[in-house]
């Protein structure tokens, strides 16, 4: 693989990393109720799936390609980081939980 090559996968990365980042970011600025379950429950759900990929990968080894992880990974952390940001951003005073 040439250097190339990897420069334009890291591209990619970078793309869906901030491509996720918007999509968290409008949904807590449009609606912190919803964002804040998409923000516990998509990374738990993507959690399973990893580790389900893994243990599959474990036991017989097959193609699945290195950045499917990494993707994977990425997923997992942009709406947990963005949930935590907007928390700290807003001193932890989440309107919908004071009721």
């Amino acid at each position: 693989m040439t250097s190339k090559e990897k420069d334009g996968k890291n591209h990619h990365f970078s793309i869906i990393v901030l491509a996720q980042a918007v999509i968290y970011l409008s949904i807590w600025l449009c609606n912190e109720y919803v964002a804040s379950y998409i923000s516990l429950i998509f990374p738990s759900i993507l959690l399973v799936i990893l580790i389900l990929a893994l243990i599959a990968d474990w036991i017989e080894p097959s193609r699945i390609p290195g950045w499917y992880y990494t993707m994977m990974l990425i997923s997992i952390f942009i709406p947990v980081i963005i949930g935590v940001v907007f928390y700290f951003i807003n001193d932890g005073n989440i309107a919908w939980l004071k009721g």
